[in-house]
């Protein structure tokens, strides 16, 4: 990790944009969003933003799981 992205995520710029993902879904008419993300990457950055996991895919090389989460947009 260098510093750029260090500093990109101490900004909250992730948070920034799926905030404004789900505010343009909501905008046309939508009620949830879906979501996956290996377990090496960001489950847990989604779980911060209120998505809740709903299953998981197992199988994947090294171990890795890709983990289904929900959020209801109203």
């Amino acid at each position: 990790m260098d510093l750029d992205e260090i500093k990109s995520r101490r900004d909250g710029w992730g948070g920034k944009l799926l905030l404004a993902a789900e505010e343009e879904a909501r905008r046309r008419g939508c009620d949830r969003a879906c979501v996956s993300s290996f377990t090496f990457q960001a489950p847990a950055f989604y779980q911060r933003h209120g998505y809740i996991e709903t299953g998981r895919t197992l199988g994947f090389p090294g171990g890795a799981e890709d983990v289904h989460m929900y959020k209801k947009l109203s």
